[in-house]
């Protein structure tokens, strides 16, 4: 399915601050923020000039531990992208960089804005950026002012707060179950699929109000079975993820291994894939494998991990450490059972 929705619901009056300004789009995961940004970098600089690549990026670290960090960003002849989760807690040196790039690649000091001599700066993940960085961003943007662009896109801007005087804050809020379900059935007359609206329902009350992932499951629903009907199972989409890291979990544990499944796993975090969600299907896909003598361990092994989950959820209340503490306990969990199933191999093999 390969629709394009053209969202109007941005209207920016101001030209001079539509190209040349700077944005916070703060909003919930897969409420469309990205989809957002690109749609503006399109209208300010032209398709043709933000179709972007991935590349390498390396960056000096001045002062630091190590001399240098390199970072996967898109970039394009207009603007570079980059996520702030990425940089492994060197945003200073990484934004600092490309806003001094940006400036000096100008050929005049003028504080004019000229749209085809600017670039943008898109920063993904910006409720990241440490508090103490920040005043020396804003210092920066006022330093070079009309020469850059940036883009920060967040789930909550108060954690960016010293900037709102000097950007445009776009607040984009999670869809209802209304909205979600009108996309879906627009798709489904754009690709000609017969849609039940019962089934639409479920898939976005499903989605939690994540409209991202609503096309996602609609999309690996109607894969499994183009003859949709009311009542069938509703599909993720990321099922034969997990059971591709279930498998590869129990062809080989290794701490090479290991390292692999942690990058599939924060694959799927970063599509807010809901952890519940993968953590149950990782365990029904490893007891499909595992011998019945194995069965009642494993079954064990699984009370535990959700007596812990449910304390730590008792403790911490802010949703987004919840979170990342929740992704640690998955990957604990993981490298114990590793470890188990090797041990146990070898007691098999005796």
């Amino acid at each position: 399915m390969n629709v394009l929705l053209n969202n109007q619901s941005l209207l920016l009056q101001n030209k001079e601050e539509h190209h040349c300004g700077h944005f916070i789009f703060e909003g919930p995961p897969g409420v469309g923020k990205r989809t957002m940004i690109t749609a503006l970098l399109r209208d300010t600089f032209g398709q043709d000039k933000v179709q972007a690549t991935e590349q390498p990026i390396t960056f000096l670290l001045k002062g630091e531990a190590i001399g240098s960090i390199e970072v996967k960003a898109k970039v394009s002849s207009q603007h570079v992208e980059v996520n702030i989760d990425k940089v492994k807690g060197y945003e200073k040196h990484v934004i600092i960089d490309l806003i001094k790039e940006n400036s000096n690649r100008l050929p005049n000091v003028s504080m004019k804005c000229r749209r085809e001599e600017r670039r943008a700066i898109v920063l993904y993940e910006a409720d990241q950026i440490s508090a103490d960085v920040l005043p020396y961003i804003r210092w920066l943007l006022e330093k070079y002012r009309g020469r850059n662009s940036l883009f920060f896109c967040c789930t909550k801007a108060s954690k960016l707060q010293s900037l709102t005087s000097l950007c445009t804050v776009v607040q984009l809020n999670a869809p209802s179950i209304e909205n979600i379900v009108d996309v879906l059935k627009f798709i489904a007359k754009k690709e000609g699929i017969d849609l039940p609206l019962n089934l639409a329902v479920r898939i976005a009350n499903n989605s939690k109000n994540n409209l991202r992932q609503a096309i996602r499951s609609f999309e690996a629903t109607w894969n499994c079975s183009p003859q949709l009907k009311e009542d069938q199972e509703i599909k993720t989409g990321w099922e034969d993820d997990i059971e591709d890291i279930a498998r590869s979990i129990i062809e080989e544990q290794s701490p090479k291994q290991l390292y692999i499944i942690r990058r599939k796993l924060q694959n799927i975090l970063e599509h807010n894939v809901s952890l519940e969600f993968f953590f149950m299907t990782l365990m029904r896909e490893l007891m499909k494998h595992l011998p019945d003598q194995l069965q009642t361990q494993m079954e064990k092994m699984h009370k535990d991990y959700i007596d812990r989950l449910e304390e730590m959820n008792k403790r911490q209340k802010d949703p987004i450490r919840r979170n990342a503490q929740h992704f640690l306990r998955i990957e604990a969990f993981i490298a114990k059972f590793m470890s188990w199933y090797k041990a146990t191999a070898v007691n098999r093999r005796i």
